[in-house]
């Protein structure tokens, strides 16, 4: 074995830390802006995964069609022509789209919280079991929340998740950009 020490990382070749600074700072207005309107947000984010199923959907549908000879051809087709009708029912009505993804986030956090409540009443008598209830009842509570507010109310959820979505990526984009050129300057000296 080497006890050798290894030179520091450094940037990824090609990598420009100014440019990427830029996208995080850009990435972090558009999340601001996003929101401070959040049912434009989320409208925009309902169009984006509508046409990114009508994408993927013909391109499984492409796949179906040229290996038709193995046995889950009907399954890829079948999955290629969901993809489709989900694209073009959120490309035609993006607020329904967007409607009713909040709907489904809303019923996942009551599963989701229902099953961690259970699981810590489960394990009640270990460390931390108490976090793990605090956050059902949590998941629970924002389940209600989006109930309750539905449907123009899950508008401006969904705004707000894309919004703190777009700010944690031109955060991460920022903090790559400084690593980058902290570790140019450290590899230059």
């Amino acid at each position: 074995m080497s006890t050798a020490t290894r030179p520091p990382a450094s940037p990824a070749p090609g990598l420009s830390s100014g440019w990427s600074l830029a996208l995080g700072i850009l990435l972090v207005i558009a999340g601001v802006v996003a929101l401070l309107f959040p049912v434009m947000a989320a409208f925009a984010a309902s169009l984006y995964i509508g046409w990114f199923a009508l994408i993927a959907g013909a391109i499984a549908i492409a796949v179906a069609i040229r290996t038709r000879a193995e046995p889950e051809f009907g399954w890829r087709l079948l999955m290629g022509v969901v993809y489709v009708a989900l694209g073009v029912l959120l490309v035609a009505n993006p607020i329904a789209g967007a409607v009713s993804l909040a709907l489904f986030v809303g019923a996942m956090m009551a599963v989701l919280g229902v099953v961690e409540i259970a699981l810590a009443l489960r394990i009640k008598p270990h460390r931390g079991w108490g976090w793990i209830l605090a956050n059902g009842i949590l998941s629970l509570g924002l389940a209600i929340l989006i109930a309750i507010g539905w449907p123009l109310g899950s508008l401006v959820l969904i705004g707000y998740l894309v919004g703190f979505q777009i700010i944690t990526c031109g955060v991460a984009r920022i903090a790559v950009a400084l690593a980058s050129s902290k570790a140019a300057s450290a590899a230059a000296a």
